[in-house]
């Protein structure tokens, strides 16, 4: 095992690979972009030549490649279509329904900063669903709470982080606001 495959998350395959061209660490270019990529996020780099963009794209593109043709010989139809969100034209209200998975969104708009709070609300407004509010790092899935690169709050009254649920406080639900606020300092 090298680098690429223990730190990065990279098959064995391709970490076998990479470790017969000689590459013994990823770049720093190579670490920030290879799991971001292989969790679906978008990436844009731009750092001089030479520092390994190439290998930051291409390797998780023939991960990806590697692991839907593998889900295909299976059986399996490859990767499913999400479902999208429904917007309002206002952007204020966003509806998304799905009863196998959970469905988000995420914030185009980072916070950054010291001594710094920042807040928003929902009210959730359909009696069906279930909502859950938090915050995340850009690397984190949109299964917000199953991962440690961000928390959650839900409407189940449970606080969650790395796949653990706490008991945080009461159950929110339809025409309840809920408000996440996160302080920097």
């Amino acid at each position: 095992m090298n680098a690429f495959e223990t730190e990065l998350g990279v098959l064995t395959e391709i970490a076998k690979a990479v470790d017969e061209m000689g590459w013994l660490l990823p770049t720093d270019v190579q670490s920030e972009a290879i799991p971001m990529i292989l969790d679906g996020g978008d990436v844009l780099m731009a750092v001089e030549t030479g520092s390994g963009k190439t290998g930051a794209f291409c390797l998780p593109i023939l991960q990806i490649l590697h692991e839907t043709l593998r889900d295909i010989q299976e059986g399996n139809k490859g990767p499913r279509a999400r479902k999208q969100a429904t917007i309002d034209t206002d952007g204020l209200t966003c509806q998304s329904q799905d009863q196998r998975i959970w469905n988000g969104a995420r914030s185009t708009k980072g916070v950054k900063g010291k001594d710094k709070l920042y807040y928003f609300e929902i009210t959730q407004t359909d009696p069906n669903g279930i909502a859950r509010v938090g915050w995340s790092v850009p690397t984190a899935t949109l299964d917000l709470g199953t991962d440690n690169q961000g928390f959650v709050y839900g409407g189940t009254g449970k606080k969650s982080f790395a796949k653990q649920f706490d008991d945080y406080d009461e159950t929110f639900g339809v025409n309840d606001t809920i408000g996440s606020m996160i302080d920097l300092d």
